[in-house]
C-alpha cells in the first residue's frame, strides 16, 4: 500500500523519522519471534487512500526492509542473521516475514470529524516516545504558519548552521531546526516586551497566528538570515573562543544575531556586510567585555530579561560600528 501510495506514512502532524536502524531491527526480529506487534491507527482520506496517525516508524520499517534499504543490526535473540538484508534472509524467513505477520489497523473512517485524528495522535504519542515540543506544536497548532516554519527550515544556511546533512540528522527528526524558525519569530515580534519564558511564547505565538497571512514573516525571516550570513559569514551564531570560533550554533546568540538584523535598514545592512572584518572583532569584544551580554547568552538564557539584554546589546553594537 505503501508503495502505490495508498498509505501517506509522512503528513503535516507526523513526527520525522527518528527510528534508528537498531531500533528498525528490532521490529523485523520481533516479527521472525512471533512477537504480538501494536496495531497501528489510519485516518481514511478518500476511498481507498490512508494517512498513518499513528504507527509511522513501524511502517516505514517494515517498508524499508522489505525494500532492501537497510541490512539487519544489533539483533539479542537472533544474532545470526545480524548484516542480513531481505534479499538474504533464507527462503523459510522470508516465507515467515510474507505469510505470518500481521498488523492489526485501527482505522477513523472518512465521515469522522476532521479534528479527532490530531487528538488521537496527541493521546497516542505522549504515552510512548516522549514528543519534542515543536512536534506537539506541530500537531496541535497546523495551519498556514506551520507550513511556513516547515517550509523556512529547509533554508540551506539555517540546516549548515545547524549541521542538517540529511533527513536522518538529529536536529530534523526533533524539528528542531522548524523550532528555531518559530523562536525568531516569536522574539522578534515582541523581544523589548516578553513577558513570558520563550517556551511559552513559541506555543502562543502559534495559537494566536496559525492561521494569518505569511508573506511578511516569510520575507523578514530570508533577509535576516541572509543579513547574517552576508555580516558574519561562516561564524553566524558561533561563539567566539580561544582566539577562534566554536564550530557550533548557539541559540542565544542566534536570537540576538537575527532580531538584532531585522531591525536594520538596507543601507546599514550592507554597510556591515562591506565591513564584516569589523563586525566579528566588534562581536569578539562584546563577548569579552560586556559581563552583562554573556551572561544574558549562557546563562538562563530563556528568560525575559536575558532575551531583551542580548538583542539590545547586539542591535547597539551594529548600530556603532564604524569602518
Amino acid at each position: 500500500m505503501v508503495n502505490q501510495d495508498s498509505i501517506d506514512i509522512a503528513p503535516h502532524y507526523q513526527r520525522r523519522d527518528r527510528w534508528d536502524v537498531e531500533k528498525q531491527s528490532a521490529l523485523i526480529e520481533s516479527f521472525l519471534l512471533n512477537v504480538p506487534i501494536p496495531p497501528v491507527y489510519l485516518s481514511e482520506d478518500d476511498y481507498g487512500t490512508y494517512t498513518v496517525i499513528d504507527g509511522k516508524q513501524r511502517i516505514t520499517a517494515i517498508h524499508d526492509y522489505l525494500m532492501g534499504k537497510f541490512k539487519l543490526k544489533d539483533l539479542k535473540a537472533l544474532p545470526e542473521l545480524n548484516d542480513y538484508n531481505y534479499n538474504d534472509l533464507p527462503e523459510q524467513l522470508k516465507r515467515v516475514l510474507s505469510i505470518r505477520p500481521f498488523i492489526r489497523v485501527i482505522t477513523l473512517l472518512k465521515q469522522s470529524d476532521s479534528n479527532i485524528k490530531y487528538e488521537v495522535f496527541l493521546r497516542l504519542n505522549t504515552g510512548g516516545e516522549q514528543l519534542k515540543p515543536q512536534e506537539i506544536r506541530n500537531v496541535a497548532y497546523s495551519g498556514m504558519l506551520n507550513d511556513l516554519l516547515i517550509e523556512l527550515s529547509e533554508s540551506p544556511f539555517l540546516r549548515l548552521k545547524m549541521k542538517i546533512t540529511s533527513n536522518k540528522s538529529t536536529a530534523y527528526r526533533n524539528m528542531d531546526d522548524v523550532e528555531m524558525v518559530l523562536r525568531f519569530f516569536t522574539i522578534q515580534q515582541d523581544w523589548e516586551r516578553l513577558g513570558k519564558k520563550i517556551s511559552i511564547a513559541m506555543d502562543d505565538f502559534m495559537a494566536e497566528n496559525r492561521h494569518r497571512d505569511t508573506e511578511r514573516l516569510r520575507d523578514i525571516f530570508t533577509k535576516s538570515l541572509n543579513a547574517c550570513q552576508n555580516i558574519w559569514g561562516q561564524h553566524a551564531f558561533e561563539k567566539p573562543q580561544n582566539g577562534g570560533w566554536r564550530d557550533q550554533l548557539i541559540a542565544p546568540l542566534y536570537d540576538a544575531q537575527m532580531v538584532a538584523v531585522s531591525l536594520l535598514d538596507d543601507e546599514r545592512l550592507e554597510y556591515l556586510a562591506q565591513n564584516s572584518t569589523a563586525v566579528l572583532l566588534e562581536t569578539v569584544k562584546l563577548y569579552s567585555d560586556d559581563a552583562d551580554f554573556l551572561k544574558s547568552v549562557s546563562q538562563a538564557t530563556g528568560d525575559t530579561i536575558a532575551i531583551r539584554t542580548r538583542v539590545s546589546k547586539m542591535y547597539d553594537m551594529l548600530v556603532n560600528i564604524e569602518a
